[in-house]
């Protein structure tokens, strides 16, 4: 894909998470029509998901999970983007990325999109018990419309 494209979603920033929930962005617009890419590095003290959603239904499972009410499952979300954060090298952090340490992808499904920095023990990946400490996490994402061939 390049360099090039517009960027239509950019966060730079801390976010908190307490147990049992997820920090979202959910304004991310459907690339499905002119191509486009996700690049995120989400790093944390503490051990952490990463789900990126591209269907409707399974994001609507994760947010009833969060919200506290059993879903009818737990899907793992888009399997390109969705992961647990693993210990950085020689770094008391966990971190969760794109290849090759936050490089841009292509996303090949359609919208809608959401991407979730999870802090719950939805689908048991990192259990977390209600009583630990909240999830502060650095979160750097970028989402990039592919241009126009015109």
């Amino acid at each position: 894909m390049g360099g090039g494209g517009e960027v239509v979603v950019s966060v730079q920033q801390d976010v908190t998470v307490e147990p049992g929930g997820a920090w979202l962005e959910e304004d991310i617009p459907d690339l499905s029509e002119t191509g486009g890419a996700i690049e995120y590095i989400v790093r944390s003290e503490t051990p952490f998901d990463v789900y990126f959603f591209a269907d409707e239904a399974a994001f609507t499972a994760y947010d009833t999970y969060i919200k506290g009410r059993e879903p009818d499952s737990t899907p793992a979300g888009h399997p390109k983007f969705s992961q647990t954060a693993l210990p950085k090298d020689e770094s008391d952090l966990y971190e969760a990325s794109t290849t090759d340490g936050g490089n841009r992808e292509s996303v090949e499904a359609a919208g809608p999109y959401y991407f979730a920095v999870d802090h719950s023990n939805y689908r048991m990946e990192t259990r977390v018990d209600e009583y630990d400490d909240p999830l502060t996490a650095f979160v750097d994402l970028k989402v990039i419309r592919s241009r126009s061939p015109f």
